[in-house]
């Protein structure tokens, strides 16, 4: 199972062992979402919109 990651330097979540931004080794974080928040729906289509706009998911 794959965690989240966060990289200390850029700031910037991710799930790989090295930054994709700056290539440093990441930690491994706690999620930035509550899966029990009854707004996690509505968070995670808004992040999923973000990153369509980005050109970074599907």
């Amino acid at each position: 199972m794959r965690r989240i990651r966060f990289c200390e330097i850029c700031r910037e979540y991710t799930m790989e062992e090295k930054c994709p931004r700056c290539g440093s080794s990441t930690i491994l974080k706690k999620s930035i979402f509550k899966i029990d928040d009854k707004f996690f729906e509505y968070r995670m289509k808004a992040k999923i919109e973000e990153l369509k706009e980005r050109g970074l998911y599907g």
